[in-house]
């Protein structure tokens, strides 16, 4: 890391992190940066909490590239928060949002490089941006994310640098900074090979946007996510002997994979760790722990990701992986997001949802339709474009009163036509080259559990009869078993 002090007439902007705080006022819109749990901005965020809490008027709108957690569960639990876009990251703030006192703009990260360039979100005054430092052309040198830092500074009036120490140095050797041009400007994006870089390792910043300098020590790490249990591993297993069957029938190996956080993305992490497959190489919005082992292990040969979700054990293999700008690469967030890449390398991207209906409908983000949980994210966005999409999703919620597999989404997020296999703790269903009525047997047949497989059976067949059509359904009927959930704390019908 070069001395960037002495570089540019950088160090006259070093301050406080109150004296930068300061700079944000009550009622300003503010960007920071922040993507898949990574890169986010700690000590301003802090100064600004303990002036809330010294009684100060403090609202402010935020907007990240992606997912955040820390700040909304900080920001948004003091109250700060009177916007956010893009996504809604904790209960804290999704409790706000769903009784409305948070104005919150739902987007796909694929969509964001076209919405920050338009102003869609309005005017920024500030953005926060965490770095490593600087390089000696000036660029700005993030640390365990990139996320959309360039647009987001392009579009704030002023520009806060908090550069944080605590981030391990040889994050500066991991990022490829590619912008592509907007339309109708945009040129083929070169990327052939998941470990390939085309770009810089900084970020281009405008100097005479920087207003503050903030210099910390803080490590970054992630919250401990849930491990896997015996249901999230049956759903791996079944995934596992798909995939093996996909690869003996196809005589070709696994393409790049795209998965995310939580028990069941833990299970198959483990899963991959214990099976026959090797080369591995993972496409994703944001990488843990699992997925790093799988690295150092030698099961992975190549990550592209947006960003890495930093743990005491992330440090000991970023610090200690020889050779490690070989294999892993920290992408932005508008290359990760890419349609044309995605499609490029016809990635096999594993999601998660709430619930999913019977034609394979996916509800990855509201409940009952109405309360929102997270943000879509780039959920939609992989599933689309994938050479093939996955849904993992567990039958059954709270003790069984809830079933996972309804006869109607209550919110719709992914498409029917964009997922092309369903798998649950109880089996799979390959829903390539099935008409609806053939996809909703296979679903209900493999993925339900037998206490609400009768109910599902019986909803197609009274669908068919009363509805007819090519998709049947019963809208009024459907909803019902909302309606029971609510009034009885079930999805079940009520035995006479």
């Amino acid at each position: 890391m070069i001395n960037w002090k002495s570089k540019n007439g950088l160090k006259k902007h070093i301050t406080s992190a109150d004296r930068a705080a300061a700079f944000i006022k009550d009622g300003m819109r503010v960007a920071m940066s922040g993507y898949a749990m990574a890169g986010y901005p700690k000590a301003v965020v802090e100064a600004l909490i303990q002036r809330k809490k010294g009684g100060e008027e403090l609202s402010v709108e935020l907007i990240t590239a992606a997912n955040a957690p820390w700040l909304d569960e900080k920001l948004g639990g003091e109250q700060i928060l009177s916007g956010r876009a893009p996504m809604c990251a904790s209960r804290t703030l999704a409790s706000q949002a769903n009784n409305g006192s948070l104005r919150y703009v739902e987007q796909q990260m694929s969509r964001m490089t076209r919405l920050l360039r338009r102003g869609s979100f309005g005017k920024i005054d500030v953005a926060v941006i965490e770095a490593l430092g600087f390089d000696k052309n000036g660029n700005l040198i993030p640390t365990s994310s990139i996320g959309m830092a360039h647009h987001l500074m392009n579009a704030a009036d002023q520009i806060i640098i908090e550069v944080n120490s605590a981030q391990p140095e040889i994050l500066s050797t991991l990022h490829d900074v590619h912008i592509p041009a907007a339309p109708p400007d945009t040129q083929p994006i070169p990327l052939v090979r998941i470990d390939q870089r085309i770009g810089r390792s900084g970020v281009p910043i405008d100097h005479h946007k920087i207003r503050c300098i903030v210099e910390t020590d803080i490590p970054e790490r992630m919250e401990s996510q849930p491990k896997g249990n015996p249901e999230t591993k049956k759903i791996a297993d079944h995934l596992f002997n798909f995939l093996e069957l996909e690869v003996q029938e196809t005589g070709k190996s696994l393409p790049p994979i795209q998965t995310g956080f939580g028990s069941i993305a833990d299970s198959i992490a483990d899963s991959f760790r214990r099976s026959d497959f090797r080369d591995l190489s993972f496409f994703s919005g944001g990488v843990t722990e699992p997925v790093m082992e799988l690295l150092v292990s030698g099961k992975a040969a190549a990550i592209s990701t947006g960003g890495l979700g930093m743990s005491n054990r992330v440090d000991q293999i970023l610090t200690g992986t020889p050779n490690l700008q070989d294999h892993l690469v920290i992408r932005n967030g508008d290359i990760i997001n890419n349609a044309e890449l995605i499609g490029r390398f016809g990635l096999l991207a594993l999601n998660t949802g709430i619930e999913i209906d019977i034609y394979g409908n996916v509800n990855s983000s509201h409940i009952a339709g109405s309360r929102v949980v997270n943000g879509i994210g780039g959920g939609a966005n992989f599933a689309q474009n994938a050479g093939l999409s996955v849904i993992l999703i567990l039958s059954t919620a709270k003790g069984g009163a809830i079933s996972n597999i309804v006869p109607m989404v209550s919110h719709l997020d992914i498409g029917e036509h964009d997922v092309d296999v369903i798998v649950t703790e109880h089996g799979l269903a390959d829903l390539r080259g099935l008409d609806d009525g053939e996809r909703a047997q296979a679903i209900i047949a493999n993925c339900t559990s037998e206490s609400y497989r009768e109910p599902l059976e019986a909803y197609l067949r009274n669908a068919r009869e009363l509805s007819g059509g090519h998709h049947p359904q019963l809208p009024e009927e459907a909803f019902k078993w909302y309606r029971r959930l609510k009034e009885n704390g079930s999805m079940l019908e009520a035995q006479s």
